[in-house]
């Protein structure tokens, strides 16, 4: 059966997954997925080389599978000293602990001690159809609540280093709409002589870290596989705001999408724009920002000098133990005291090999570290850019020549709109700047995000049903302050944009959406405001918040309105019929979309059906190519009592059908197993 192949398929995707390493991914990653920006963390503080579900800076999050709009390509941390003695009582003059991922995630540098996520709410419930969702990565059992939490989520891990130094990170999300768009992450190094995953043990006891430095290196790429797969190329230009005169913000490493030249694109590709569709792919500014960096292990004062060292190279020429540099020049990378601002204006473009994938080490120190001895550092990730809603249409204006933006036209307003994404980047990185300083914790809350939320479609409507949070009290004041409900809804899509289509007052749990389309996709998402009465402490006192839109969407299943279930087949037929590939497909051209298998484009509809059927499917030399049950039960979307079934184009053996015309016959049975007769008919398809 069609589904029951493409169920196949993604198991044998999650097995290979699991295969790869079950013990290191299923037990060592958490994931944010409460807000905009979705993010995986690992105990082992890095990214390793080969991770395929994960979130990395996913901005706008939304994809829980193959996490398109990625825009964290590798980050690693290293830890430098002098005149150090190791286990096995080797003396280095200058020595770095690299973890990072130039080098295989450093298995020989670091051991994961452990992972733990706590929330504040749990993931909430989410029935479609009868079928529960589920997350591959941000699931119920992911996580265990807790009201003692500073921020709506706390990812805790720890992991040890070869040179002794341990290190603990907690990283915060939060479902605040003014600072959803930003995670935290607080680093705490602690000299405890460790150096394995087995903390009864101290292998190197009672050491003192001399000139001890910390480094953090991040890769990013705007828009990750999506926009690049356009030209094949890295084309970003890198800035570092934080170090030279008049900058007001504590410290901001960002890329964005540049224009190659023109033997990699024949058009001007800043954002990488769509050629088909006109969609800019990479709109996105992401960064990593500084909010605090001890003064010495003994002075926990903000030190503003920090970071000490900010140096971007090519990453070609970054250096690392695996391309066989030596401990020396890894030190000497860490204490270099460049300040840079950034590669614009040291290439004629982005593509060119001297600032080609640029990638960041700023590096903290030095510091003199004490057996037992302990500095914290806390940084942040941010992403800025337009809506994906504005990327879409304004990508579509720009391809056909109407795009205006603050008087410009063509390409030059393309540029400037796609440019004030960093405006929200600064934004939200003053954002952080303001939660940190005021403490997370007295940061005003929104509602939680509705629980056993279940949406159920109907002929020619969806009913919304979700569990009343108008007795939740306020976390931070304990005041009762609730408003009411907002529905949002996406077509088509889960990845698609989202539109606001009605504000409840009160304590309504339940919504008809009656402006629907048969056969359809529709997906919701149902989010509680308060009356601002308790924001006190927030960006914009007085301002009513809003809990996550993310976290209580429809994503695996799909709600489509139907027809009932007709007593005869006497209306049974083929929509569309004939079917041509190219009339069906976005923009007027086949979608190549790896996302959905089968492919959307290629689905046909039966209707006029009883409650009951068989479909069976021929070639006109009268081979039987498909068997297809109404309902369904491979296929979640397949609503029983409906007259509608759908088909997309594939057989029992797993092949797309060629153009051609084919016969299909149906055989039918009321609610109550009693037979109404067969039908049968031709359908045409063209390709």
């Amino acid at each position: 059966m069609l589904f029951r192949a493409n169920h196949f398929l993604k198991l044998i995707i999650i097995l290979s997954f699991w295969t790869f390493n079950n013990s290191f991914y299923a037990q060592s990653t958490k994931s944010h997925e409460i807000g905009k920006l979705w993010e995986t963390m690992f105990s082992s503080g890095s990214i390793p080389s080969y991770a395929p579900l994960q979130d990395q800076m996913t901005y706008p999050g939304g994809d829980y599978r193959t996490m398109t709009r990625k825009n964290l390509e590798g980050l690693g941390i290293w830890i430098g000293t002098t005149n150090w003695t190791d286990k096995l009582n080797v003396f280095h003059s200058t020595y770095v602990s690299e973890g990072g991922f130039e080098n295989s995630e450093a298995p020989d540098f670091i051991s994961p001690i452990s992972i733990k996520k706590k929330v504040r709410n749990r993931l909430p419930n989410v029935t479609v159809n009868n079928s529960l969702e589920e997350r591959f990565l941000d699931t119920r059992s992911s996580s265990s609540k807790s009201s003692s939490i500073i921020a709506d989520e706390r990812i805790e891990s720890k992991y040890a280093t070869n040179v002794g130094v341990n290190v603990h990170m907690y990283s915060y999300a939060l479902a605040n709409h003014n600072h959803n768009s930003y995670i935290i992450r607080e680093y705490i190094f602690t000299n405890d002589g460790n150096t394995d995953d087995d903390v009864g043990t101290i292998e190197l006891p009672d050491q003192n870290l001399t000139d001890v430095y910390f480094g953090f290196q991040f890769l990013l790429l705007p828009g990750g596989d999506r926009g690049h797969q356009i030209v094949r190329q890295n084309d970003d230009w890198a800035v570092y705001y934080g170090n030279q005169p008049g900058d007001t913000l504590r410290g901001l490493y960002y890329v964005f999408d540049g224009n190659a030249d023109d033997n990699h694109s024949a058009w001007d590709d800043t954002g990488d724009p769509d050629p088909t569709t006109g969609e800019f792919l990479s709109p996105q500014y992401p960064g990593f920002g500084v909010l605090h960096a001890d003064t010495s292990p003994n002075d926990e004062t903000d030190d503003r000098n920090q970071p000490a060292t900010v140096n971007i190279v090519p990453r070609r020429i970054m250096k690392s133990y695996t391309k066989g540099y030596t401990e020396n020049e890894l030190y000497l990378e860490m204490n270099s005291g460049i300040q840079s601002d950034g590669t614009v204006g040291d290439a004629p473009t982005p593509y060119d090999a001297l600032v080609q994938e640029p990638v960041v080490l700023m590096s903290f120190g030095p510091y003199n570290l004490n057996f037992g001895e302990s500095v914290r550092i806390v940084l942040y990730e941010a992403v800025g850019s337009i809506s994906q809603k504005l990327a879409i249409t304004a990508g579509a204006e720009w391809l056909n020549g109407t795009l205006e933006f603050n008087g410009k036209t063509g390409d030059e307003a393309k540029n400037a709109l796609i440019a004030t994404g960093l405006d929200s980047l600064i934004k939200h990185a003053k954002n952080a700047e303001y939660a940190w300083q005021i403490g997370l914790e007295n940061l005003p809350t929104p509602p939680p995000t509705p629980d056993n939320f279940e949406i159920t479609p109907g002929p020619g409507k969806i009913e919304l049903d979700w569990e009343s949070v108008a007795d939740k009290k306020d976390w931070l004041t304990g005041e009762l302050d609730f408003k009411g409900y907002r529905i949002y809804r996406a077509e088509g899509s889960f990845t698609n944009t989202y539109q606001l289509i009605s504000t409840l007052i009160g304590d309504s749990t339940h919504y008809t959406d009656r402006d629907v389309q048969r056969g359809k996709k529709y997906y919701y998402a149902v989010t509680a405001f308060d009356d601002g009465s308790q924001n006190t402490t927030g960006v914009n006192p007085g301002e009513s918040l809003e809990s996550s839109q993310y976290y209580n969407r429809n994503f695996g299943v799909a709600a489509s309105p139907f027809v009932g279930a007709q007593p005869t087949l006497d209306s049974v037929y083929v929509v569309p019929n004939p079917y041509h590939v190219q009339g069906l497909a976005y923009g007027g051209s086949v979608a190549e979309d790896y996302n959905d298998v089968p492919r959307l484009e290629d689905k046909i509809g039966f209707v006029g059906l009883p409650a009951k059927a068989i479909i069976r499917i021929f070639s006109m030399h009268g081979d039987l190519l498909a068997t297809v049950h109404h309902p369904n039960p491979d296929n979640p979307n397949s609503v029983p009592e409906s007259a509608d079934e759908e088909w997309f184009q594939i057989t029992d053996y797993w092949q797309t059908i060629k153009s051609g015309v084919y016969v299909y016959y149906v055989e039918g049975w009321d609610l109550n197993g009693k037979p109404v007769g067969s039908a049968k008919g031709k359908f045409v398809i063209i390709r």
